[in-house]
């Protein structure tokens, strides 16, 4: 369904190159021409100089070589490197997951998964960890019915992508949530707003408007670092005023079905909504950012002995009462789904997957073998 692609690149790469060749060039002079055995600074003034030279262009290689390589994924690829399967894992207890091999990764920010929760029963605490990606997934009761969670943490904005059914934007191809996972090499993905459905909200995809609709839906733009941003129903903007917003905020994509849950850590769900269905009990999706290139996934759905299922004020409340600060809903109901390896997570209402037009997802950023670097 897509072509995979991918880069990497080294920090200060250029500068340390110029720094390493310049004191090369200068020492190669130097032992070449030879040096006065007397000057101004002293008799071994030449010796000194072929010293400093040589430390110069150890220091230089030395920057070079520990300069720790940084991966990202080009925003125009349909798809993102496999992930590899040594990296998958599962515990059944909590308290057992290592994460100490992401400590630097995470720089400093705490997980919001915790090794006091208590799981969904017989369930497991799946993870995929290398250099550039983090993702927990479990299942854990609350509230009376059964919450999805996966928490992601990348190393670089461009593993936080959507996927469009069919490679592009207005196609009529639909597929389930794990098909378009799976296409995409996803580590975690999420159904996203069906956008193909309904014309509602403001669509932006590869940094483009594509749709403008105002007066219905609140919108979540995703800016160039990772970040969620929103605006509301009430913010009225014609297509050129959208695009000039994009442009300034340097948007990648845009999600539109809403409302927007929490931000700056408050409840903030409307009394009534064009869609969603807000006051009636369905499962629930949401998409939260909870740091820096740190993200959490979220989905309710009732399952047998554990059947309740939220209003969207309830789920709200619930995602802040565990600690989220900014969280936007996606499509509910039989849409919601958080699939890991391509294999679905959650129960799902009516037992079965909807086939729908688009979805988010997560992946590592470290090229497969046979895949070339450039």
């Amino acid at each position: 369904m897509a072509e995979q692609a991918h880069s990497r690149k080294l920090r200060y790469l250029p500068g340390l190159l110029s720094a390493a060749l310049a004191a090369s060039v200068l020492l190669g002079t130097v032992r070449w021409i030879g040096t006065p055995s007397r000057s101004a600074f002293g008799e071994d003034a030449g010796e000194r100089l072929q010293t400093y030279l040589a430390a110069s262009l150890r220091d230089a290689m030395q920057g070079l070589l520990s300069q720790e390589r940084v991966y990202w994924i080009d925003r125009h690829a349909l798809s993102a490197p496999a992930p590899n399967p040594a990296c998958f894992g599962q515990v059944d207890d909590p308290r057992l997951l290592d994460v100490s091999g992401s400590e630097k990764l995470l720089e400093g920010q705490k997980l919001y998964f915790s090794p006091a929760i208590t799981l969904a029963p017989g369930t497991p605490v799946r993870y995929y960890q290398d250099e550039t990606i983090l993702a927990i997934t479990w299942k854990q009761v609350l509230d009376g019915g059964v919450y999805t969670f996966s928490e992601v943490k990348i190393a670089h904005p461009s593993q936080f992508r959507r996927f469009l059914a069919g490679g592009e934007f207005g196609s009529d191809k639909l597929y389930v949530t794990t098909e378009m996972a799976q296409s995409v090499n996803a580590v975690v993905a999420s159904s996203g707003d069906f956008y193909g459905y309904r014309q509602a909200g403001t669509l932006v995809y590869d940094g483009v408007v594509r749709r403008v609709n105002n007066g219905l839906v609140d919108t979540c733009y995703i800016d160039k670092n990772g970040d969620m941003l929103f605006t509301t129903r009430f913010d009225e903007m014609n297509k050129e005023q959208s695009q000039r917003f994009v442009d300034e905020k340097e948007i990648l994509f845009s999600l539109a079905f809403g409302p927007v849950l929490i931000q700056e850590g408050r409840v903030v769900t409307p009394d009534s909504y064009a869609v969603g269905e807000i006051n009636d009990c369905y499962p629930r999706a949401a998409l939260c950012q909870l740091g820096k290139l740190h993200y959490l996934l979220a989905v309710v759905n009732g399952e047998e002995t554990l059947p309740e299922v939220p209003t969207i004020h309830r789920f709200a409340q619930n995602l802040r009462s565990s600690g989220i600060t900014k969280a936007y809903a996606l499509d509910g109901g039989q849409t919601a789904v958080i699939a890991m390896d391509g294999q679905l997570i959650n129960a799902v209402l009516y037992g079965h997957q909807r086939k729908i037009s688009d979805i988010i997802y997560f992946a590592t950023a470290i090229p497969g073998k046979g895949q070339e670097e450039q």
